[in-house]
């Protein structure tokens, strides 16, 4: 189902919301730079390492540049024992990690009250559309039966119950529920 054709656009997500989440979201922007740099550079374990490294090597091989030379350098640095080697990225990722996180706390308010408006919005949509369904049944004679469309608004409030009530890591969730352009993605 369509949630924007159903609920006009910024009856959900107000620009002024969008405006202050990306704001938030531009605010990790260095963060998010580095972390993919990380991503991109660092091997993740030997056998990464050994792949990346021939790669870069080729490339070193086609552009003798300093660039080149210290970036083979840098990843020819990384150890390469199978059981430990990498953990120097993992620590490196989830401390960046942690930094974002914590810098996109305001977000989990602005997202659960919009998620809140949205399930407001279905709840009532729901009641409107089962009681249109209802009377046609009793105005025709026949029992009622939920149509396809009453299953699914049943279906997005159970969801948007459960997205509103969804815990971040900070408040006991093991894993984190994703940003908010995620969460938000049938209003964006």
């Amino acid at each position: 189902m369509n949630w924007r054709k159903l609920f006009p656009v910024g009856d959900i997500l107000t620009t002024g919301d969008r405006k202050e989440l990306e704001a938030l979201e531009n605010g990790c922007f260095e963060l998010q730079k580095a972390e993919a740099r990380i991503l991109d550079e660092w091997p993740k374990d030997s056998a990464d390492r050994m792949e990346r490294l021939r790669i870069l090597a080729e490339k070193y091989a086609d552009q003798p540049t300093n660039e080149n030379y210290s970036r083979m350098t840098a990843l020819a640095g990384f150890p390469s024992d199978l059981v430990n080697g990498h953990r120097s990225r993992e620590a490196v990722l989830n401390a960046i990690g942690r930094a974002i996180e914590e810098k996109m706390k305001p977000e989990i308010p602005i997202v659960r009250r919009i998620l809140s408006k949205a399930l407001e919005a279905t709840e009532r949509e729901l009641e409107k559309q089962t009681a249109k369904e209802r009377k046609e049944a009793d105005s025709e004679g026949f029992n009622f039966s939920p149509s396809g469309r009453i299953q699914e608004l049943q279906r997005k409030v159970l969801s948007l119950r459960n997205e509103v009530a969804r815990q971040y890591p900070h408040e006991g969730a093991v894993q984190h529920p994703g940003g908010w352009r995620v969460r938000l993605a049938d209003w964006l």
